[in-house]
């Protein structure tokens, strides 16, 4: 106690206290240190470092390992197949003397027979309300003829990209169980005729989706075809005839009864449309969506045009009928063999549902001599979709790259305006709905008062965060 009290009351004496008890214990730490390298360590410990260190290291390079990484897209087409397999997975369980789906069945109320779960129909409980609503709850003939599959079909999916990246991703992820294999094609022109980069070939070979890369086939165009320098529409449809045509000499083993499923890059199909396409015999092809249509982002619904009436000055202000939704229909879907044999892998034939064409005839006659004659129909009415078209669902940035992309002659080719260039001008029709036009041909749609699975796709609303921008209007962001 008296030391202290003597350090306490000089200063000087306490400093040079503290000073050596440092030091001393500094010396103190150097020594315990060197001397904890002298502990002997066992081989087998030195073993069990040395092996997870391996392990990591084996780790890093098969994630390091993916199908893009040194990817040479001057020889695409040499180095690429992809084979078709058949899935062992039981998607039908029998109740009573049924079979019953899986996905669409409630079994604790199944005793004898199948009892669907909500948004389900049909026998077999397999038949979504898409397929359901529009179609099948109206034809009981073409109920009677569907017939469950012990081997579903094998969907191939084909589809032309140019920087459409966020909705990809949703894309492959939320039909990653549903898709066997991807065609995306991508050319180094745009479809107005300019040289453009190989974007998504960029994001893949950097790792970009590495874990779905083995399941694309990645198609190029590396030209602007002679014909499209003067009309934008045939520029248009020479992607889908190159991915159509290129694009299945890259999958092996397919047979007639398989899928084919051609979209663009902004239309999502919903997974209960395609899987009841895989899982049941008796559907009629060509197969037409009925899509949800929404502009900018999922909060603004597509109306349907102005009538005759409501165009003419004055008299259309009298009339002022309410704004109705306007359902998007595109042939999407039609079985390998039809796609092989009547339209000659040229899917664009698929999209403007050409099979009846004179020039087709033989191919057709051919086609029906073992396989039933094509007859349309349509899955999905509103609110009961087959999938959702975002058109224009893009960052303003985004969207100045579209309308620079244009074909030339889809008029009024909004790109040609400098005016309409401007990221502000974008910024203020995404914020009010309004169009190139000056109009405002849009319903604004409340995201609390709609069910969630008619606002916008299932990933989307999982992952709000990712895609805010495309769900929630720019005036109710946080």
């Amino acid at each position: 106690m008296k030391f202290l009290r003597f350090l306490k009351h000089n200063s000087r004496y306490f400093c040079k206290f503290l000073i050596w008890t440092n030091f001393f214990v500094f010396f103190y730490l150097m020594i315990h240190i060197k001397e904890e390298d002298k502990i002997p360590v066992s081989l087998l410990e030195k073993e069990g470092v040395a092996k997870l260190l391996s392990d990591e290291a084996l780790n890093v390079r098969s994630d390091s390992k993916y199908k893009f990484k040194d990817f040479n897209p001057e020889n695409w087409n040499e180095t690429q197949k992809f084979t078709l397999k058949d899935s062992s997975h039981a998607y039908f369980k029998e109740v009573g003397n049924n079979l019953c789906y899986k996905l669409g069945t409630d079994f604790k109320a199944s005793t004898s027979e199948c009892i669907c779960k909500e948004k389900f129909f049909g026998p077999h409980c397999g038949i979504p309300e898409s397929a359901w609503e529009s179609h099948y709850k109206h034809y009981k003939s073409s109920l009677r003829k569907l017939k469950p599959r012990k081997t579903p079909r094998r969907l191939i999916h084909g589809l032309q990209v140019n920087h459409e990246f966020d909705l990809f991703d949703a894309r492959l992820k939320s039909l990653q169980d549903t898709v066997d294999v991807y065609i995306v094609l991508e050319s180094n022109y745009s479809s107005y005729g300019t040289y453009k980069p190989l974007s998504f070939l960029e994001k893949f070979k950097a790792g970009w989706l590495s874990e779905f890369q083995d399941k694309l086939m990645y198609v190029l165009l590396p030209f602007f075809p002679k014909a499209g320098e003067t009309n934008g529409w045939y520029a248009d449809s020479f992607l889908r005839l190159f991915l159509g045509k290129s694009g299945m000499k890259l999958i092996e083993n397919t047979r007639d009864d398989d899928v084919f499923l051609l979209l663009d890059a902004d239309e999502l199909p919903t997974v209960e449309s395609l899987m009841f396409l895989k899982m049941f015999d008796g559907w009629t092809e060509p197969v037409k969506f009925g899509f949800r249509w929404t502009v900018f982002g999922f909060y603004w619904l597509k109306a349907e045009d102005p009538g005759m009436l409501e165009n003419v000055p004055l008299l259309g202000n009298l009339i002022n009928s309410a704004k109705t939704e306007r359902l998007l229909t595109l042939y999407v879907a039609c079985t390998v063999g039809m796609l092989k044999h009547v339209y000659g892998n040229n899917a664009m034939l698929l999209r403007r549902n050409v099979w009846s064409h004179s020039l087709l005839k033989d191919r057709l006659a051919n086609y029906t001599l073992t396989h039933d004659k094509p007859r349309e129909w349509t899955m999905g009415d509103s609110p009961h979709y087959a999938g959702f078209h975002c058109s224009w669902c893009y960052s303003p940035e985004g969207i100045r790259t579209k309308m620079a992309s244009a074909q030339r002659h889809d008029k009024p080719r909004w790109g040609d305006y400098p005016e309409k260039m401007e990221l502000d001008y974008i910024e203020s029709l995404i914020r009010t709905g309004g169009w190139f036009d000056g109009k405002h041909p849009f319903i604004k749609v409340n995201m609390r008062d709609t069910p969630k699975d008619v606002y916008a796709p299932q990933y989307f609303l999982e992952n709000e965060d990712m895609f805010e921008s495309l769900l929630v209007p720019p005036g109710d962001r946080v």
